[in-house]
C-alpha cells in the first residue's frame, strides 16, 4: 500500500469519528434542553366561569351603573305546561295589565331522579345597557343556575364597546356563556370576543344535568361546512338525553321574515334531525318566536336589550327565555322585564 492511499484511509477514519462525535454531542444537548422544558399542563375541561369583576384598568362610565343585586323579576312565572310537545302560535303583544310572562313549550324526556335545572337564555342585548342591567337582576334573583347569551353583545365590536361590556356584567354573579353574533366581531374577527366576552372559543359545548349545550357560532352570516362538521363530530359523543343548540342566526323566522341565516339553513336542519336534537335556540330576530320543524323545537329570543323589532313580529318585547329541566319535562317560558 502506498503512503498516499494509507493517508487517506487514516483522513476518512478521523472524519468518521468526528461525525460521530458531533451526533452524540448533539444527542446529550437535546436530552439536557428537554430536561429543563416544564411538563405541559394537564387541560382544564370547558367551559369554566367566574363571576364578571370589573378590571382594575377598565375606565368606569359615569355614572356607574347600579350594583346587581336581588331585584325580582316583572314577570309573573306561568306554570308548567302538560309534558305534551305543543307550540305557541302567535299572539298579540300582551297588554300592560296582563301577566308579563309567555309559556312556551314543554317535551317528553327520560324519566330521571334528578333535581330540576333552570337557566336562563336570552340574546341581542346590545346598545341598551339599562335593559340588560335590568335583565341581568332578574335572571341573578329567579333561580336561573347560568345564562346563556345568544349573541350580539356590543354594536361594532370595538375595543371601547368590549370594556363598556365589561362595566355592565360587573357584579354578574352566574355563569355566563355567550355565543357570537354578527355585531360582535370587528371587521369578521373574534379577537376582542373571545378577549372579553368570557367564551372559551368562537364554538364549544358542555354538559349540565341531563343536558348536553353545543354552542355554536354563525357569526359571519350563517353556518359553514366546517362549522357543521364540528357540531355533527359534538353531538354525536354525547351520551346526553338532552341535546340543545344554541347560536345566534335562526335557519328560519316562525313569522315568516327573512332576516335569518344566509346560508347553511337547510342543512343545520337537516344536522338537528339527524342528531336527535330536541330544542335550538338562536337570537338575531328582536323579538320572541317559537316553532317546531321535524320534532325540533325552534325559539328565537332576541329582546336583551336591542331596538326591538315591532314590524311582521307580534312578540316583539324585552324578555329573557327561562328554562326548567324537571325529571320528564323542560319547559320555556318567555320573561318580561
Amino acid at each position: 500500500m502506498s503512503k498516499r492511499k494509507s493517508q487517506k484511509q487514516n483522513w476518512s477514519q478521523v472524519i468518521t469519528l468526528a461525525m460521530g462525535l458531533i451526533v452524540a454531542l448533539s444527542m446529550v444537548v437535546s436530552l439536557i434542553i428537554g430536561s429543563c422544558e416544564p411538563a405541559m399542563p394537564t387541560p382544564t375541561p370547558w367551559p369554566t366561569s367566574t363571576p364578571f369583576i370589573l378590571p382594575t384598568d377598565v375606565p368606569t362610565p359615569s355614572p356607574s351603573p347600579a350594583p346587581l343585586g336581588p331585584v325580582l323579576p316583572t314577570a309573573t312565572v306561568a306554570p308548567a305546561i302538560t309534558p305534551t310537545l305543543t307550540s305557541v302560535p302567535a299572539a298579540a303583544a300582551p297588554a300592560a295589565d296582563t301577566p308579563t310572562s309567555v309559556a312556551s313549550v314543554a317535551h317528553d324526556m327520560p324519566a330521571a331522579a334528578e333535581s330540576a335545572l333552570v337557566f336562563a337564555v336570552c340574546g341581542d342585548s346590545r346598545d341598551n345597557p339599562s335593559q340588560y342591567r335590568t335583565l341581568l337582576q332578574a335572571v341573578m334573583a329567579d333561580g336561573s343556575q347560568f345564562l346563556i347569551n345568544t349573541g350580539d353583545l356590543v354594536n361594532q365590536g370595538t375595543e371601547a364597546e368590549w370594556q363598556a361590556f365589561l362595566v355592565q356584567m360587573a357584579g354578574f354573579t352566574l355563569p355566563f356563556y355567550p355565543a357570537p353574533g354578527n355585531h360582535d366581531g370587528l371587521g369578521g374577527k373574534l379577537d376582542a370576543y373571545l378577549k372579553y366576552s368570557g367564551a372559551p372559543a368562537a364554538h364549544y359545548s358542555f354538559d349540565q344535568g341531563l343536558v348536553h349545550f353545543a354552542v355554536a357560532d354563525s357569526h359571519g352570516g350563517g353556518v359553514t361546512a366546517s362549522e357543521l362538521a364540528w357540531l355533527r363530530d359534538d353531538l354525536s359523543a354525547t351520551t346526553q338525553p338532552v341535546k340543545m343548540v344554541f347560536l345566534h342566526h335562526p335557519p328560519f323566522d316562525p313569522d315568516g321574515t327573512d332576516h335569518i341565516m344566509a346560508f347553511g339553513n337547510e342543512p343545520l336542519m337537516a344536522l338537528m334531525v339527524e342528531q336527535g336534537v330536541d330544542y335550538v335556540f338562536a337570537g338575531h330576530i328582536h323579538a320572541f318566536a317559537q316553532a317546531e320543524r321535524d320534532g325540533v323545537v325552534y325559539t328565537i329570543t332576541g329582546g336583551g336589550g336591542a331596538a326591538l323589532y315591532s314590524t311582521g313580529h307580534a312578540q316583539a318585547f324585552y324578555h329573557y327565555l327561562r328554562v326548567t329541566v324537571r325529571a320528564e319535562q323542560v319547559t320555556i317560558e318567555a320573561i318580561r322585564v
